[in-house]
């Protein structure tokens, strides 16, 4: 059920009273996501004392040893109406939470759903060149893979057999 703001102002704090107005429209439209967080456990922080401070007066009511002694019937009231109007903002202010992270997730798919449209019509697309002139990419010198031993155990051997024959044929002319 919704609070008069006459109602709302009898039991709020000056505090309290600026919290709730945030929740309502156009200020909780203009406060970013960090605020609207902040607002959140503020609104959640004060409610949660109303509830504890109106059970402790019912409990002092009740003779159960709460704090202070209940003077009047029905003391926990106004506490009680607090913690229902800081329940009405609150519940206005986590709407929005959610509104807000809802449009978020569906930019996100829709975002989503045009990057896979995209790759969709990139993947029908011919994927042979195009019959332009070019230049030739022209020859190039293959990597060498097997690399010789220095000092290996014919190298001596052959190195001695080539001086050989080299001086056999000078000799024969």
């Amino acid at each position: 059920m919704a609070h008069p703001r006459k109602t709302e102002q009898r039991v709020l704090t000056a505090d309290e009273l600026g919290f709730v107005e945030q929740t309502r429209q156009p200020a909780i439209a203009m406060l970013d996501d960090a605020d609207l967080h902040a607002l959140v456990r503020h609104l959640r922080d004060r409610r949660e004392r109303a509830l504890t401070i109106a059970n402790n007066q019912r409990r002092a009511m009740r003779g159960k040893g709460g704090r202070g002694a209940a003077a009047y019937d029905r003391a926990d009231g106004g506490n009680r109406q607090k913690a229902s109007v800081l329940n009405d903002a609150l519940t206005r202010a986590v709407r929005e939470v959610k509104r807000r992270e809802a449009e978020a997730s569906r930019a996100e798919l829709v975002a989503n759903a045009h990057r896979a449209l995209e790759l969709k019509r990139d993947a029908k697309r011919a994927t042979r060149p195009a019959n332009l002139p070019r230049a030739n990419e022209g020859m190039r010198a293959k990597a060498r893979t097997r690399v010789d031993a220095i000092g290996a155990a014919g190298e001596a051997g052959r190195v001695t057999k080539f001086v050989a024959v080299a001086q056999a044929k000078k000799d024969s002319r």
